[in-house]
């Protein structure tokens, strides 16, 4: 090998590549660093964040019902029947905000079946908090629990 073709710092010196590589390494940590930061502040974040996520604010609500409610089987479930709006895009927003909701307390509720009926025993009313709905023809209320939710029951023949 010759001189020209792989020339040697001098004593004291740091070569090109070793420069770059410790760079190299240095932007990787510094990378690691901030990503872990961000992740401890996320984290950090989460519980205040979990409390507020929809599914568990549902299951919440739910919660007491659910005591009340057989493990299994199949419940009735009672929304709000009116799915309409001044135009077709608010009708399906409506459509799609009942939907969500049935997914929601169907969720909450499990293993009980909901199904959109009156015809089980047990009907669950799921409405907006601070509406009083009636008992559907056959039923009768059980318990209101507040914050939109009832449960009603059907009543003897």
């Amino acid at each position: 090998m010759s001189a020209a073709a792989s020339p040697r710092p001098a004593p004291g010196q740091v070569s090109w590549p070793v420069i770059r590589t410790r760079v190299a390494l240095a932007l990787v940590l510094l990378y690691a660093a901030v990503s872990s930061v961000r992740w401890l502040q996320e984290a950090a974040e989460w519980p205040a964040r979990a409390s507020q996520d929809e599914i568990s604010a549902n299951e919440h609500r739910f919660a007491a019902l659910r005591a009340e409610l057989p493990v299994r089987g199949v419940v009735g479930y009672l929304g709000h029947p009116e799915v309409t709006g001044p135009t077709p895009r608010d009708s399906n927003a409506t459509a799609l905000l009942h939907f969500r909701r049935y997914l929601l307390a169907q969720y909450a509720l499990a293993p009980a079946l909901l199904i959109e009926s009156t015809e089980p025993e047990f009907v669950v009313g799921n409405f907006d908090p601070g509406t009083a709905p009636s008992a559907p023809d056959g039923l009768h209320l059980v318990r209101d629990f507040g914050d939109g939710v009832v449960l009603f029951r059907r009543s003897a023949p």
